[in-house]
């Protein structure tokens, strides 16, 4: 084939894949409705077809309220989903040993709060407590909550509140420290943190001796073997200023009787500039 054959293959083919792109094209394109079909009203076929569309969103729409039971029951599948498992078994309360809190309120003095506070007006404002709550020191979370709505119920003053806005007991406050300090939640529902009710709650009433232990305390010995029974958080910790202080150690214990103790200050030693200057003075 010649040089000018060739040449005008290649532009006949060329031209042919140019009328076969523009023809797809086109056929891509949607055709534009005429005026008369625009002005005639849809047919009831496509009318009963864009009503069941819009039911299913007309259901959904619906089901955007959720009852508390239903969003607890989504967000505990959302977080299963989220992790595998094995972890999100070892993280759940449900997998903790089973356990049950000391009552925290029999030893509030001023529970039930609505003796005194009237559910149907709160004073929300950040001020300074005054009256009967002057004695609180208020430094828990540094200053990014306030009292109402973060721990205290607002609107029904006998109950705590969560942070999704359902009630807490207070003998169950443990679960409103919980949804910040989750790490020691875990540790304190599986054993790791807090302390077991039982022989004493308060390491000053602990006898440092056998003689001193009553008779009608040894009773209180040995209760590891019976129901899990744990102290809240908040019967270590002060709710409103959680932090623990530094105390004062307790003194050493005295020698016993019959028995002197040596001092165990070591003897004062001369400095070596001392010692030399003393030798030197003696040659």
């Amino acid at each position: 084939m010649s040089e000018t054959s060739s040449r005008r293959w290649r532009w006949v083919v060329i031209a042919a894949l140019a009328t076969t792109v523009a023809a797809v094209a086109a056929g891509s394109r949607p055709t534009p409705p005429s005026a008369a079909a625009e002005a005639e009203p849809p047919a009831a076929g496509a009318a009963d077809a864009a009503k069941a569309a819009e039911a299913p969103k007309e259901a959904d729409a619906a089901k955007a309220t959720q009852t508390p039971a239903e969003a607890d029951a989504a967000l505990d599948r959302l977080m299963k989903a989220a992790r595998p498992p094995s972890v999100a078994a070892r993280r759940s309360i449900a997998s903790a040993p089973k356990f049950a809190t000391t009552p925290r309120k029999d030893k509030l003095g001023k529970y039930p709060c609505t003796a005194c506070h009237d559910n149907s007006f709160v004073d929300r404002r950040v001020r300074a407590l005054v009256e009967e709550h002057k004695d609180l020191a208020f430094d828990h979370g540094g200053g990014r909550f306030w009292c109402y709505e973060a721990c205290h119920n607002g609107r029904d003053m006998d109950w705590l509140v969560s942070l999704k806005g359902r009630q807490i007991d207070y003998d169950a406050s443990y679960k409103v420290c919980g949804q910040c300090h989750t790490q020691r939640e875990k540790d304190w529902l599986f054993g790791g943190h807090g302390k077991r009710a039982g022989a004493w709650n308060a390491p000053r009433d602990i006898p440092l001796t056998a003689g001193e232990l009553l008779v009608l305390e040894r009773d209180r010995i040995g209760t590891w073997r019976g129901p899990r029974v744990v102290l809240n958080c908040v019967d270590c910790h002060d709710p409103h200023s959680p932090s623990i202080q530094p105390f004062k150690p307790s003194p050493p214990p005295g020698p016993r009787p019959g028995v002197s103790i040596k001092s165990t200050t070591p003897a004062s030693e001369p400095r070596i500039w001392e010692r030399l200057g003393t030798e030197r003075k003696a040659h």
